[in-house]
């Protein structure tokens, strides 16, 4: 069975949760179900990597805002016209090629997927996110448009949570019998083995935070509750890691807050360096406004980190070992961090009992459901 991916990004060349979703798909299919071949469609990037797919790389440049290819901006994601123009370069790049099955992921590639699906060949339409998310509910029109369309149009959809579901249904009015919610996964070679050497200094407490500095990440709620922890314990450390439009603002807050000695902000980091940020830290916070998953709590978990994150979380649905704190509740995630960095039993048992949890959600494992999904709409 032929396999045709459609996504904006793929690890580790250009790439954020979705590509790294990708990556790890095609690579634990690559691992045990050779039967299954993938072609992957992606905007020109220049991708090097190690997977067994043919890589197709369609004639135009997609970028997100705070995100250049080769130090250029790319294509404006503002532009509905050149939004088009990128999924019809897709097309025209894959309507050539053999596949059984189309897999279009979120709303940059659907255009491209409604194409190709005109040659008889079933349509999934898979949502990592909503416009909505993105935006705090303040969606470009166009855009939610173009998701509504996906769906609509897609023999079937796959939601990353419960939580997407329910808006794709609720907001988006589609058929929720024809959602099927498939968790994201976590490549426990990657995490587990991490040999690097943690980079903090003896007996200093650090808290990460990993993700683009938006204002759906919820990072000026992670500044205030540093302002009550650093309160309580000059000693604590907050590192962001990551970019984005809101990272200067967010600098000037922190300075403004008194924070400029606890806080540091990385900047976006290759994946050796992430690797260290997550051996030298003692807690994990995702304090989103809104996350439809969260693979950074995973990746977190994975590497032995107590972890922090919001109800709004659609990995909040499937960790039962961590804290979750409603976003706007500073005050509790300050008692959260506070009381995981004080109490030895509460540290050692987060890191324990979610290290033990998070080997359920092996790519390994959720390949299994997507095996299924290609084989039963492929035979439909």
């Amino acid at each position: 069975m032929n396999v045709l991916i459609l996504s904006s990004e793929l690890w580790p060349v250009f790439s954020g949760g979705l590509g790294v979703a990708v990556y790890e798909l095609i690579k634990s299919f690559n691992k045990v179900r050779n039967h299954v071949k993938f072609l992957v469609g992606i905007p020109r990037i220049n991708w090097k990597g190690d997977l067994d797919a043919e890589i197709i790389e369609a004639p135009a440049k997609l970028g997100y805002s705070v995100y250049f290819h080769n130090g250029e901006p790319i294509l404006d994601w503002e532009s509905i016209r050149q939004i088009y123009g990128f999924n019809f370069s897709l097309f025209k790049a894959c309507e050539h090629k053999k596949f059984d099955v189309i897999h279009a992921n979120d709303w940059m590639t659907v255009p491209a997927g409604i194409m190709l699906k005109e040659k008889g060949v079933p349509f999934i339409f898979h949502v990592h996110s909503t416009e909505f998310d993105r935006t705090n509910n303040k969606p470009r029109d166009w855009v939610v448009e173009m998701e509504k369309m996906g769906a609509e149009k897609a023999d079937l959809v796959i939601a990353n949570s419960k939580k997407t579901k329910r808006q794709l249904v609720d907001v988006y009015g589609i058929d929720e019998n024809k959602i099927k919610v498939i968790y994201n996964g976590i490549n426990l070679d990657r995490f587990k083995s991490n040999p690097h050497k943690p980079l903090k200094k003896l007996g200093e407490k650090v808290v990460l935070f990993v993700g683009r500095l938006t204002i759906q990440k919820g990072v000026w709620h992670l500044l205030h509750a540093a302002k009550m922890v650093n309160s309580v314990d000059p000693q604590v450390k907050f590192v962001i890691v990551g970019d984005g439009p809101d990272r200067n603002y967010l600098i000037k807050l922190a300075v403004s807050m008194g924070l400029e000695k606890n806080i540091i902000f990385t900047g976006k980091v290759n994946d050796e360096e992430l690797l260290a940020a997550y051996q030298s830290s003692d807690i994990f916070v995702m304090p989103s406004v809104s996350e439809p998953f969260g693979i950074v709590a995973l990746e977190a978990i994975a590497s032995g980190n107590p972890t922090i994150v919001s109800k709004t979380s659609g990995v909040g649905e499937i960790i039962k070992n961590c804290f979750k704190v409603d976003y706007w509740d500073t005050t509790l995630l300050a008692s959260r961090i506070l009381e995981t960095l004080s109490y030895p039993p509460v540290k050692r048992a987060l890191r324990q009992n979610g290290s033990r949890e998070v080997t359920k959600f092996s790519w390994d494992e959720i390949s299994k459901e997507f095996e299924k999904v290609y084989g039963g709409i492929k035979g439909a």
